[in-house]
């Protein structure tokens, strides 16, 4: 328990911090708020129950502050408090400049109305690091090179999909294939059997040109992380894995697995998920040193164009999403999102690419 101290002793100052760091990325912190500084919250308090009160005898409004005391005393002590507290972490975040990666945590806490608050809390806050040189990074590039085979492939695919059940004897039905031919071609869509063939080709070249970059840019994030060595906060690395775990189910059970079944095969890759977790909440805090450090920022067109790609995705009307994503507290987390695909993006502009012997 903390030792109450008497108005008469208490410090000068309305607020006393003190900092203590237990662990990597945490913070503990003991506080003391005089009850000169609990007062004014309190008017506040007091002064929004008196307006909207609706008290026998009396106007809404217009009841006494004393009556109103007396009245609502406990749930005035409430509000009085969950403000108090709230407006003493900012003021802490602020003056202390933390960076908070999660709630605060009270652990102890002694409030009176008249001697001030007296409170003991911890919080996860960003680690600290140096941000290593991330220019020059050295990666390889893979030739993009589209097979014949593969464009016959695609080609057979897609004739199976246009595939028709026709009847036979009796009411027995068969898979009947289109023919390969110019016909067909027009069916789908072009003018000739060529035209197709060239269009499939251009399609798997995208394909694979977007899978080229995707591994430019896993090789360059992976080369960044080696280059960095620092703890990251535990809880927000068991909030990513809880993410992962509760994705990666949803997947297997839309695979076709029933539940039991998605949870045996989930307990299969239960560490690799937190590897990919600590991977995934190390990465964000780099990426986000080095948009910083470039001056990246994200523009309305880019939250907009996200927004709409999002209410695509979803099958919903874009007010709708966003509506959505701020009840959830997630808006800031999709730009976060897109300053960090930014940040990706200048860090694969500023290294060194070489192409793979084909």
């Amino acid at each position: 328990m903390f030792s109450r101290s008497s108005p008469s002793n208490r410090p000068a100052n309305p607020m006393t911090v003190t900092l203590s760091q237990p662990a990597p990325c945490q913070q503990k912190l003991q506080i003391s708020v005089s009850g000169a500084a609990v007062q004014p919250v309190r008017d506040v308090v007091v002064h929004e129950f008196q307006k909207e009160a609706v008290i026998a005898g009396f106007r809404k409004g217009k009841a006494p502050r004393e009556l109103i005391e007396r009245q609502f005393t406990e749930q005035i002590r409430e509000e009085t408090l969950r403000r108090l507290t709230r407006q003493t972490f900012e003021q802490v975040t602020e003056e202390r400049k933390l960076k908070p990666v999660g709630p605060f945590e009270v652990l102890k806490l002694e409030f009176d109305e008249q001697k001030g608050l007296d409170l003991e809390a911890q919080v996860e806050v960003e680690p600290e690091f140096k941000l290593a040189d991330y220019r020059g990074i050295p990666v390889t590039r893979q030739p993009v090179a589209i097979a014949p085979e593969e464009i016959e492939k695609a080609l057979e695919q897609l004739r199976e999909s246009s595939a028709q059940l026709v009847p036979t004897a009796g009411e027995q039905k068969e898979t009947r294939l289109p023919n390969l031919d110019e016909e067909f071609a027009k069916d789908v869509g072009f003018e000739n059997l060529e035209q197709l063939r060239g269009h499939l080709e251009a399609k798997l070249r995208e394909h694979k040109q977007t899978q080229t970059r995707q591994h430019l840019e896993q090789a360059a994030c992976d080369a960044l992380l080696s280059r960095h060595q620092f703890d990251v906060p535990p809880r927000l690395v068991a909030r990513q894995a809880e993410r992962l775990t509760r994705d990666f189910q949803v997947r297997l059970m839309l695979s076709g697995m029933v539940e039991e079944q998605a949870k045996q095969e989930l307990a299969k890759y239960t560490e690799q998920l937190k590897t990919n977790a600590v991977r995934h909440v190390k990465l964000s805090f780099i990426l986000d040193r080095l948009a910083e450090g470039e001056k990246l920022a994200v523009t309305q067109d880019e939250l907009v164009d996200r927004l709409w790609k999002l209410a695509r995705r979803w099958g919903k009307d874009p007010v709708e999403v966003r509506k959505w994503l701020d009840a959830q507290g997630l808006w800031p987390s999709v730009v976060a999102s897109i300053r960090q695909d930014k940040a990706v993006s200048r860090l694969l502009d500023l290294a060194k690419i070489e192409d793979a012997n084909p």
